[in-house]
């Protein structure tokens, strides 16, 4: 019910809450005890700690301590089944404290969060009309206020937006390292924990990062790529690149005659594209993308970048177009991919 309300559950499991609470006997009053408590703020102003949430437990103890008599044939249940319910909400209310404070959002927002799964993708429409494509292993969040006095989204991974221009509400994009900030526009945010770098493509109109290390602010040009080093992802990465990767770098991205998409939207259109990658950079983005895991036994040769472009192809398809020119050889075993 946690990831219900904040918009994380699949198909499968809306099925199955939906089976689940109408089988049960009692689900009613559990249904109705963690709504109260789901959908009360949680934003924990520190003159009213939990003041809002206390209220809703208030609630339900009273509807308890008030509750008619149960029929006789019920009757050996009703005090055990009363104390399960209160119970569960009380623990509800702790688990969603702690999931609400793991979200990345600040204090004091009561945020929409989406999820997306690794092998899974999904686009919305915020409420000020922007569309956002999510890539897959990404959460986005936004407050519940969001488009009424501002704009603003929180990002772990990758999202492509296109924004509804309104010069009175700058939009911004809120990462670890980053934020970029635009009034109306098309660019494409990729800020994964456990890669590398930070990427930002700008495909039309101007955009502008603030980088939160040294607080200076760079615009960027349509066609125009900046690649910031992730400081945050540190502590994330086993081992950071031997020197020679810049603090910032900027690109300009050549032009595409076939469709306006870059190599860094292509995803959008479920396209999987390397360009003279390294296999190293690869595997991370074949993991988020095929929901699987790859071990790689031996250390390959840096210098082998590979190129290709892929369009509903299988796991194993992408492997043997890339065997071709790394000259490695893998095994597949259910979830789990061994290059060697």
């Amino acid at each position: 019910m946690i990831k219900k309300q904040s918009g994380e559950t699949t198909l499968e499991e809306q099925l199955e809450l939906s089976d689940l609470t109408k089988n049960s006997e009692y689900s009613g009053l559990l249904v109705e005890g963690m709504n109260e408590v789901l959908n009360s703020s949680l934003s924990y102003p520190s003159e009213t700690r939990g003041g809002s949430v206390n209220k809703a437990l208030d609630k339900i103890r009273e509807r308890i301590k008030t509750s008619e008599p149960v029929p006789l044939a019920a009757k050996s249940r009703p005090v055990r089944v009363y104390l399960a319910v209160a119970a569960s909400v009380i623990l509800v209310l702790g688990c969603t404290f702690f999931y609400w404070m793991q979200s990345g959002v600040p204090a004091g927002h009561a945020a929409n969060i989406v999820v997306t799964k690794k092998g899974s993708k999904t686009n919305l429409v915020l409420p000020d009309g922007t569309k956002v494509w999510i890539n897959a292993d990404s959460r986005l969040s936004y407050d519940k206020e969001f488009g009424i006095n501002r704009r603003e989204v929180y990002l772990t991974g990758e999202a492509y937006f296109d924004v509804v221009k309104d010069k009175k509400r700058p939009f911004i994009v809120h990462t670890d390292n980053i934020e970029v900030k635009v009034l109306g526009t098309a660019f494409n945010v990729r800020a994964y924990d456990d890669e590398k770098n930070i990427q930002t493509t700008l495909l039309r109109g101007s955009i502008e990062v603030l980088l939160k290390d040294n607080n200076k602010t760079l615009l960027l040009a349509p066609n125009e790529k900046m690649i910031v080093r992730n400081t945050a992802a540190q502590s994330h990465l086993k081992k950071m690149p031997e020197g020679g990767l810049p603090e910032i770098e900027l690109l300009k991205l050549a032009p595409r005659k076939i469709d306006s998409l870059s190599v860094e939207t292509e995803w959008t259109h479920n396209r999987l594209v390397f360009e003279q990658e390294k296999l190293t950079d690869i595997i991370p983005v074949l993991e988020r993308w095929y929901n699987i895991t790859i071990e790689l036994k031996n250390k390959q040769d840096a210098g082998v970048l590979y190129r290709g472009k892929f369009e509903n192809d299988s796991l194993e398809d992408v492997l043997e177009s890339l065997k071709m020119i790394g000259n490695f050889s893998y095994t597949i075993q259910k979830d789990k991919v061994v290059i060697y």
